[in-house]
């Protein structure tokens, strides 16, 4: 089921201000550590191992995924 992008868009903003690029594994710690519930942290895992560049790059990779919807 997809999730709203305002309910993951914290997570990966905040992870791009911290390492300059969007990276799975410390998005999905702070989301589960957080308390998110599994549909933002399963639509975060779909990450997987790539990275990107900005912020977009991700939103447009999970949207294309069917994770995230706008």
């Amino acid at each position: 089921m997809p999730v709203k992008w305002s309910k993951i868009a914290p997570y990966i903003e905040a992870g791009f201000a911290a390492e300059s690029r969007v990276e799975r594994a410390g998005i999905v710690d702070k989301a589960f550590d957080d308390g998110a519930d599994d549909d933002v942290v399963d639509a975060l895992d779909m990450l997987g191992s790539r990275v990107f560049n900005t912020v977009e790059e991700a939103k447009a990779f999970l949207v294309a995924q069917g994770a995230v919807e706008e």
